[in-house]
């Protein structure tokens, strides 16, 4: 039904506008496992082709903003989370509504109703403050943090002045990441094995599966940001209550409902959603050529996701299944920008992630850090774009990086080659469990 509300609104404000910009691009992409994965040597691992259309109407100071995708997946990889998309049953057709809203600005205040994007932070490809936003998760190989994005349902009220903004949103529904639920999605069997410790697992299929907040005025999201832009710096506050976007992994023991017993050979996967509250702080400062930026973000109490074995050992011993246990967490970024001359764009990241009062029964490590490097370069007239980046995992010295070669064939026509290459260091860390998602994939882009 949403879906054919955003129609409708674009229609009518097509009709009544006093000026509609329509905008569109269609992308072919197919993606090949290279000899150095175990499992996905020679294998396709991405098969697109998207058309993407946005419309733009403009009356006085109002505007209709509606933007969506047409996916055909060659490979049958799209999933849903129920709200974000129309996807066929065999994940080879989906239909996206990503932003579908009402834009007013008047001279001290502004309005935004609808579905919408947005940006928190300063950080490049890394989440921090960035919260809002729920995110595709199902698509792994040759992906772009920022398309990555889900639209969510939002009213975001904003007091203007002529160096200071604040925004204040009230988010009615949640909207989930979309996870890879469709069987022929690549990373299925990677985030879903079939096997734990010898026993079978039972995988979800949908996101129903999944034990989701239900949709209640008092499950609602709050968001508040105050952003001052300065000679000096340009500075934000943020805050957050709300969900978290990816659920806690519940392991259950096979109930047999007939003969009353439970089957510890087999376990059965869903997983429940829980609140979250964040406090943060960003700041970009220019100096000449360089931008020096810093962001952190405080979550206190959060829920942590615990371990299979944990869960499965409290289930024998108490018969109780603790999906998470609630701990303070600090994430922080330090980065640096540099544009020289001669068409150069560097950005170097450090990004850490701390668990207060760590334990074992957690999933995850105590303290996680890594370093991040991107450097773009583009020649011929700015029609060849040579672009690399890279992430190492500095405890274990996991590493990913991605290699992309663009050339504009002419102003509408990008053709592209991108490689994603992963590597375990000396124990699987942050990338290792990836390697065999090593990739090269071909692109053409044609705009409109």
């Amino acid at each position: 039904m949403k879906r054919f509300t955003a129609l409708g609104l674009a229609l009518a404000a097509t009709v009544y506008s006093q000026e509609t910009v329509f905008l569109g691009s269609l992308t072919a992409q197919a993606g090949v496992g290279l000899p150095n994965t175990h499992h996905n040597k020679g294998d396709f691992l991405l098969g697109q082709t998207i058309f993407d259309g946005t419309i733009k109407s403009y009356l006085d100071e109002a505007m209709v903003y509606v933007n969506g995708q047409i996916v055909h997946d060659a490979l049958g990889s799209q999933s849903t989370n129920g709200s974000s998309a129309f996807v066929a049953d065999d994940g080879t057709y989906a239909l996206k509504l990503r932003e579908a809203y009402i834009d007013w600005k008047g001279e001290m205040l502004a309005l935004r109703i609808g579905r919408q994007i947005v940006s928190w932070g300063k950080a490049d490809d890394a989440q921090i403050t960035d919260v809002l936003n729920p995110r595709d998760e199902s698509s792994f190989v040759a992906s772009d943090y920022n398309e990555s994005k889900l639209g969510i349902d939002a009213v975001r009220l904003s007091l203007l002045t002529e160096k200071t903004q604040i925004d204040a949103y009230w988010i009615p529904f949640f909207t989930p990441s979309i996870l890879p639920l469709a069987s022929g999605n690549p990373l299925n069997s990677q985030v879903f094995p079939r096997k734990f410790d010898g026993s079978r697992v039972g995988v979800p299929e949908k996101y129903n599966d999944f034990e989701l907040p239900e949709k209640k005025l008092s499950k609602s999201e709050l968001a508040l940001r105050a952003s001052a832009y300065t000679s000096f710096a340009d500075l934000s506050l943020y805050g957050f209550y709300g969900w978290d976007d990816l659920p806690l992994i519940k392991y259950s023991p096979y109930i047999n409902e007939f003969y009353e017993e439970n089957d510890l050979d087999t376990l059965l996967v869903s997983g429940e959603y829980k609140r979250m509250y964040m406090v943060g702080a960003d700041a970009a400062i220019p100096y000449g050529d360089l931008v020096f930026r810093f962001e952190g973000a405080f979550f206190p109490k959060r829920h942590i996701q615990t371990t299979a074995y944990y869960q499965i050992e409290k289930f024998v011993n108490e018969n109780k299944i603790p999906t998470s246990e609630r701990k303070n967490q600090a994430v922080g970024l330090a980065g640096l920008d540099w544009t020289p001359s001669g068409g150069w764009t560097i950005t170097a990241q450090y990004v850490m992630d701390k668990i207060f009062d760590y334990n074992d029964n957690l999933d995850r490590r105590d303290y996680e850090h890594q370093a991040t490097l991107s450097i773009e370069k583009s020649v011929l007239n700015e029609t060849l774009t040579l672009m690399a980046s890279g992430a190492l995992d500095l405890r274990y010295f996991s590493s990913a990086s991605e290699l992309e070669i663009d050339y504009k064939l002419t102003d509408a026509i990008t053709l592209s080659l991108i490689g994603d290459l992963y590597f375990r260091g000396y124990k699987y860390g942050m990338y290792g469990g990836y390697r065999d998602y090593s990739s090269v994939t071909f692109k053409g882009k044609m705009s409109f």
